[in-house]
């Protein structure tokens, strides 16, 4: 009895040792394996789950999951790199607490080529998370020029940017002021007496929805809100 006993006893200490030491890289390929199934691919990537106790890993929570690409895809969204850190993570439910992160390089939809990019910050919890979205005033004046010249046939000669959403537009002749706002559709358009005119989009392929756009200083900053589930295919 006593023999049956021990054994017992070694077995249960063995399975807990397992899942204590490899509950974490086990759940990281797990959640690697979503990504990927949500259309996530990247050149080189880090995924990493971690839980206290690790044991908890097992049963679908993760108290911290982080998420290091670079040159990467998510179905025709590409970005230079990707760094975020989700929190109180539900494996099973799809779901986390809280979100934060950087995408530096994301390529922004245009009929440009090469499409023009931007730099992302992002913070806020699992159902409220903000993304800004910071585009540089030259990238914002490339658009302008290609876009008027493709829209209106106008000759553009410079562009500046006035708070809190104001574009002047200098074009051979004159002088064309317009407002910047995201439509309906969820582009970043220029309003002017001439028409309206499509600067760019972000790619619908990642969760992020731009909903309100201002002037910081020489750039363009743009206010978008994320959905954490659907990065974890919820």
């Amino acid at each position: 009895m006593r023999g049956c006993l021990f054994v017992v006893l070694v077995g249960v200490a063995v399975i807990v040792g397992a899942a204590w030491f490899g509950g974490p890289p086990a759940t990281s390929a797990v959640i690697a394996s979503i990504l990927g199934g949500s259309g996530y691919r990247a050149a080189s990537s880090t995924v990493t789950a971690t839980a206290d106790p690790p044991l908890r890993l097992l049963l679908g929570h993760a108290d911290r999951v982080t998420i290091d690409g670079r040159d990467v895809t998510w179905r025709t969204f590409k970005a230079a790199r990707l760094q975020l850190t989700l929190r109180d993570v539900d494996l099973f439910g799809r779901t986390a607490g809280a979100i934060d992160g950087t995408i530096d390089g994301a390529e922004l939809q245009t009929l440009d080529d090469p499409p023009p990019t931007a730099d992302v910050t992002i913070e806020g919890t699992g159902s409220d998370a903000t993304a800004t979205i910071r585009v540089a005033g030259a990238t914002v004046d490339r658009l302008v020029r290609s876009g008027f010249s493709r829209q209106f046939a106008v000759a553009v000669v410079s562009t500046s940017l006035a708070a809190p959403d104001t574009l002047r537009i200098s074009a051979t002749g004159t002088t064309i002021q317009g407002r910047l706002a995201i439509d309906g559709t969820g582009a970043l358009v220029l309003v002017t007496t001439l028409g309206s005119a499509d600067l760019f989009r972000f790619d619908s392929s990642f969760p992020i929805r731009l909903v309100g756009v201002r002037v910081r200083g020489a750039d363009l900053e743009i206010e978008g809100t994320l959905d954490p589930a659907a990065l974890l295919g919820g």
